[in-house]
């Protein structure tokens, strides 16, 4: 496994010990920004497709396919 070092104020260091273990806290924490910045690329390569492909889809139609991609 690898390890990863942070720097963190005592008051960073305090609102994180609020959630739970500090390890498991930043774990989650890398988990859901990286979640996020995968669902934002998807958006920016659905967008690309719309726009080059006249064909409309629904916003219905978009959110299932964010999701299932995400539970891949």
């Amino acid at each position: 496994m690898t390890t990863v070092s942070v720097r963190l104020s005592e008051e960073e260091r305090r609102e994180l010990l609020k959630y739970g273990n500090l390890s498991e806290s930043l774990r989650e924490g890398l988990k859901l920004y990286l979640g996020k910045k995968k669902s934002e690329k998807l958006i920016r390569r659905l967008e690309a497709l719309q726009s080059s492909n006249p064909v409309k889809t629904s916003t219905a139609a978009d959110l299932k396919l964010i999701r299932q991609d995400r539970n891949r």
